[in-house]
């Protein structure tokens, strides 16, 4: 699947780096559609600064409105997070972490979804000011082509240096 500004994102994590980066590509024009997080006031917080936003319940319900699916969660989280989700062939699963290799995804990516990491090289201690300092940072970019052509168009829409 070729994975473009119109790929409909729902956020897995609702904390500061999923509150930020939900921010900061809706206001670039992409469509962050769904939130999710382990408490539904958190995915709520998103969907009141995020326009078309919608907090949801599940994981499941804001895997099921996206494209692709950015989970934001703690690192030790991400695998178990991807693998509890139904996902549909060429979907796409992102990860955030600096930590984290794309080896967090060999559970679902022989299911045919594309897996993909957009590390921001910077710390966030609000959503707000997150979203406010991502313009001019750097990303880490990892995937296969199409995720990583996808990636890099996204950090430059958002301002940021794709490495």
């Amino acid at each position: 699947m070729a994975f473009g500004k119109k790929s409909r994102i729902a956020i897995v994590g609702s904390g500061f780096v999923g509150g930020s980066i939900s921010i900061a590509l809706s206001r670039a024009g992409y469509p962050v559609v769904a939130a999710a997080s382990r408490t539904f006031a958190s995915a709520s917080l998103i969907e009141s600064k995020v326009e078309g936003c919608q907090a949801v319940q599940t994981i499941q319900e804001a895997a099921d409105l996206a494209d692709v699916v950015f989970i934001t969660t703690p690192d030790d989280y991400i695998a178990a997070t991807a693998s509890s989700i139904t996902w549909r062939r060429g979907q796409g699963v992102v990860h955030c972490s600096g930590a984290a290799s794309l080896d967090v995804f060999d559970g679902v990516a022989g299911i045919g979804v594309v897996p993909g990491a957009l590390h921001p090289l910077q710390a966030f201690s609000s959503m707000d000011t997150g979203a406010e300092s991502i313009s001019g940072i750097t990303f880490g970019i990892e995937g296969g082509e199409d995720m990583k052509s996808y990636l890099n168009v996204m950090a430059l829409d958002l301002g940021a240096n794709p490495i």
